[in-house]
């Protein structure tokens, strides 16, 4: 299993698209790929639960990642999450 904590940057925060980028980069992973803000969890594997974080601008989220290509997915959605989800934050 693989942990990251990392700060949201972007100014909306986890918005309905970069909630689709984020469904999107984690579908193409065999892993279990989970997200938590808090206390809710969510699967990033599922644009509603991803929504329903509600993580705005400066919170700070933990990726866990588990399963065969969990440093691949580790490192994709840190680096999406890192770059603001659209390069523009």
């Amino acid at each position: 299993m693989q942990t990251r904590v990392v700060e949201i940057t972007n100014r909306h925060g986890l918005h309905a698209r970069a909630c689709a980028k984020i469904v999107h980069v984690a579908s193409r992973f065999r892993c279990n790929v989970a997200l938590v803000s808090g206390v809710r969890r969510a699967s990033a594997h599922s644009i509603v639960a991803v929504m329903l974080l509600a993580a705005a601008v400066g919170s700070n989220v933990r990726v866990e990642t588990d399963g065969p290509d969990e440093l691949a997915a580790m490192t994709a959605i840190v680096s999406l999450l890192s770059d603001g989800l659209d390069g523009r934050s």
